[in-house]
């Protein structure tokens, strides 16, 4: 087995087949056969294959999604990619670091990445725990999508000899069970009247920045959960 068989690698919004086929072609040069593909622009397996050739195995097994949110359902741990710095809530990772710590994870981990044109976006960012970002000339940062999933899957490739996976004593969450946790923070505190109209979408992204840089296991999700059922519980009992 592939000491890369939990990451997968998930395309958002792919404009161009022959970079899903470059794509793909990284990823098997490393062992990965776990790519998923966001809304793509067109993916056409026969002009996949073009820049994939003896690929059959993974472009038959594509998977393909109508949304990020489903796309990430099963991962425990989401790691963006970006050519420029971003300001904002995202931790950025030197491509090591992003190795080391997706190999150092239990559990499946993507690494998601933009559409050819635009990148990624803000709301695309939201799911994510944090952004790696490639060292290029400051004068031309854009990489092509191939080559950004093949350096990033080549650090993994590299480091996965001295990273051993560690044991949890309880399983991280998954991306799906954050998800919900998320929409109960939400609504609990919207009944609440927490939020001003003016600034919730800063607040709800800084929020779902704190938890998805905690790293929830499933035992501490359940009390969160606890905490946002409570919370109207009481307020209706002493209404």
């Amino acid at each position: 087995m592939s000491s890369l068989d939990h990451v997968c690698i998930v395309l958002w919004q792919p404009q161009d087949d022959i970079n899903i086929g470059n794509t793909i072609r990284a990823a098997k040069n490393f062992g990965v056969t776990d790519v998923r593909l966001v809304s793509p622009a067109i993916g056409d397996p026969h002009w996949i294959l073009v820049s994939a050739p003896k690929c059959e195995d993974i472009v038959s097994n594509l998977k393909r999604f109508d949304s990020l949110e489903d796309a990430l359902s099963d991962c425990v741990r989401v790691i963006g990619t970006s050519a420029r710095g971003r300001a904002g809530n995202w931790p950025v990772l030197h491509p090591t670091e992003a190795a080391e710590q997706a190999l150092a994870v239990p559990g499946k981990v993507a690494f998601l990445f933009g559409r050819e044109d635009h990148g990624l976006s803000n709301e695309a960012l939201d799911h994510c725990d944090a952004v790696v970002s490639v060292p290029t000339n400051p004068d031309y940062t854009s990489l092509n999508l191939g080559q950004a999933v093949l350096l990033t899957l080549w650090e993994c490739f590299r480091v996965s000899g001295s990273t051993v996976e560690r044991e949890a004593p309880f399983p991280l969450a998954r991306r799906e069970q954050v998800e919900r946790m998320l929409d109960s923070a939400e609504a609990t505190l919207e009944l609440t009247g927490f939020f001003k109209s003016s600034g919730k979408e800063y607040v709800v992204r800084s929020i779902r920045s704190v938890f998805l840089r905690a790293g929830l296991d499933e035992r501490e999700l359940a009390i969160w959960f606890g905490v946002w059922k409570e919370i109207p519980t009481f307020l209706r009992r002493h209404s």
